[in-house]
């Protein structure tokens, strides 16, 4: 089968991350996958490239060109992968050009619809199948009257992601993955502030924060002032980075949420799990609360934005209640756990049968997409 994904990648996010994993999965299993879009600068070509997966790109100050269209119609693709938000545009149009089956999903609640071809109408006029990665989005959905179904397609991750030991507690590494924009960076700054104070009572503290977004340039700034206060430069903050993996090796412990926590946890990482809500060490009992939330994404009883000390209070608990043995016990049950809901082999075969009962759906009713 011939897919292609439209990523219109002008920043690396949830997006152009789930593009990644569902596109290198779906080529592993030996369908003929490429990735169309402008790029504003470097992304996830070079692994995208890594895995087989062809990248047609330019630069363009629209969404879609005549360049696009070509592209698209030489590739012939059976099926157009799109977000419901910048890309959409692009995808309805090349399905015009291709005749392909366009598939969208949704990595958020549906929301910012009120962009000409991006209303609710569009979506369900441009599309032949909804699929979201998570089942509180997906009722949602249900929601919504559609001639076509809609689909759970779980996020595959683990082949990604490569573990390795965890290491002993000292020196004391904390990664904080995800972007600085938004609510997201609520956790991230708040343990920003409270990092001199953190370093006084871990001597070995390093911290590490990747991740871009328009807060970048505040953390570094922040950053350079906490090093001068602490007399050495325990805080680096490095920006986008499009491979996770040498990080998780060096990391003792990771702050995270959404898809980032999931990652470091299958790199058989201690997580503490937060954006704008707060769940804490993420442990076999708080499972469920944080599968319920997205790992912190989409809700919680507490706002890490009003409750800024947390962040914080848990990195120095699990610091000091930190016992190798014990800890590396629920890294691996945790991961364990967490395996089956971001196996690639499993969200392959969904695909393909999605696939088969669209392609059925339409011929049943005529050649027209159901």
């Amino acid at each position: 089968m011939r897919i292609l994904f439209c990523s219109d990648a002008l920043i690396v996010d949830g997006v152009t991350s789930f593009v990644l994993h569902l596109a290198t999965t779906l080529r592993r299993e030996g369908h003929r996958v490429a990735v169309l879009g402008r790029w504003a600068g470097k992304g996830f070509q070079s692994r995208l490239r890594e895995h087989d997966v062809e990248v047609i790109q330019c630069l363009s100050p629209t969404v879609g060109n005549a360049w696009f269209d070509r592209k698209a119609a030489a590739f012939s693709p059976d099926v157009i992968v799109t977000d419901s938000r910048r890309s959409f545009p692009l995808a309805v149009r090349l399905k015009r050009v291709t005749g392909a089956k366009v598939f969208t999903f949704f990595l958020d609640h549906l929301e910012k619809t009120d962009r000409k071809g991006r209303d609710v109408p569009s979506l369900v006029a441009g599309s032949d199948a909804w699929l979201s990665a998570e089942p509180p989005i997906l009722e949602r959905l249900e929601e919504i009257p559609t001639p076509f179904p809609k689909f759970l397609l779980r996020r595959p991750l683990v082949h990604l992601v490569t573990p390795t030991p965890l290491r002993a507690r000292e020196p004391f590494r904390v990664l904080c993955f995800g972007r600085l924009s938004g609510y997201k960076s609520a956790g991230p700054w708040a343990l920003m502030n409270d990092a001199v104070a953190l370093k006084k009572e871990i001597p070995s503290l390093q911290l590490v924060f990747i991740g871009g977004g328009w807060r970048s340039a505040l953390f570094r700034f922040e950053a350079l002032r906490m090093n001068l206060a602490a007399g050495e430069r325990f805080i680096r903050v490095v920006g986008t980075r499009t491979d996770p993996n040498p990080w998780f090796e060096e990391a003792t412990l990771v702050c995270a949420g959404s898809t980032s926590a999931v990652e470091a946890a299958l790199a058989f990482r201690p997580v503490i799990v937060f954006t704008g809500f707060w769940i804490g060490l993420l442990t076999p009992e708080k499972l469920d609360a944080a599968f319920a939330s997205y790992f912190g994404e989409r809700s919680g009883a507490i706002s890490v934005r009003q409750h800024p000390e947390l962040l914080a209070a848990e990195i120095r608990r699990v610091y000091e209640e930190w016992e190798q043995g014990k800890m590396e016990e629920t890294v691996r049950i945790v991961r364990q756990q967490l395996m089956p809901s971001f196996d690639d082999a499993s969200t392959a075969e969904e695909f393909e049968r999605i696939c088969r009962i669209v392609t059925d759906g339409a011929r049943a009713s005529g050649g027209m997409a159901s």
